[in-house]
């Protein structure tokens, strides 16, 4: 209900987009340096981008990366792993994604055969899925038993692609809901911690001001304005986040990174 002393706008109609995730080029050369420039600054994917860079290395054999939009970590695999990327056919209407070796399909099920693949990646992609059950047991059916699944899941990240932007879940609903998939042997591992937020949150106030959307233009340049004298402080905010990201701190983080296996058929 509307409040009587002033209108409140209606967030079901998705309001303009003040930001959304940039894109990452995370090959060798200038985009390479570009993207490490931005996980600098956009602590969401910095964090993602650490955790990752540990374990995709070590993985062979069968891999699928679910959702993989422009696939920013493909170069992260060994070649020992096959890689395949997935990702639903409204990608690119949706989020402006589309990369031409990626097998595109539309509706629920996965255009991979059962029992095929030895991991599955899934990067910050659950919170943009309307049915995340449906999603995890499509994981499920096409994981070999003994495979495993690896995501990272968003928790403080700004509502980004607004319309298609669901869910933030707590450890106890990933646990519930990998769990009701089928899948055993779950862990969770924030990915920063309260400090980190609270950077992460500053940082993108200061933004805000320098990249404003309103419609007056004099009092844009009043917000540009802003920004540019806040931006000794967003460097400090930056600059300390990224020494204290790797501090565990789970009541409060900017994601997790979630592991789950899928039972082995090898008796013992």
């Amino acid at each position: 209900m509307a409040s009587a002393t002033r209108p409140r706008e209606n967030l079901v109609q998705p309001p303009e987009e003040h930001w959304r995730p940039p894109r990452y080029d995370n090959r060798d050369g200038w985009g390479g340096i570009k993207s490490a420039a931005l996980r600098f600054l956009d602590l969401q994917a910095g964090t993602v981008w650490d955790d990752l860079s540990t374990e995709l290395p070590k993985v062979t054999g069968s891999v699928l990366d679910a959702g993989c939009g422009l696939q920013p970590y493909r170069r992260l695999f060994s070649t020992e792993a096959r890689y395949l990327g997935i990702d639903t056919s409204d990608s690119k209407a949706h989020f402006g994604y589309e990369a031409p070796d990626t097998r595109y399909f539309s509706g629920n099920k996965w255009p991979v055969k059962n029992q095929s693949m030895d991991f599955i990646l899934s990067t910050e992609t659950l919170e943009h899925v309307p049915e995340p059950l449906v999603f995890l047991r499509e994981a499920f059916r096409c994981l070999r038993p003994g495979g495993r699944l690896l995501m990272t899941i968003p928790f403080a990240a700004r509502w980004h692609f607004a319309a298609h932007d669901y869910w933030r879940y707590t450890p106890a609903g990933l646990n519930l809901l990998l769990t009701k998939a089928g899948f055993e042997k779950v862990e969770i591992f924030a990915r920063g911690n309260q400090l980190t937020v609270a950077c992460y949150k500053v940082m993108a106030f200061i933004l805000s001001l320098l990249f404003p959307l309103h419609p007056q233009p004099a009092f844009r340049w009043l917000l540009r304005l802003s920004g540019f004298l806040g931006m000794p402080l967003l460097a400090f905010a930056a600059i300390l986040a990224n020494l204290t990201k790797g501090i565990d701190g789970s009541v409060d983080c900017l994601g997790y990174t979630v592991w789950a296996s899928k039972k082995s058929s090898k008796k013992k």
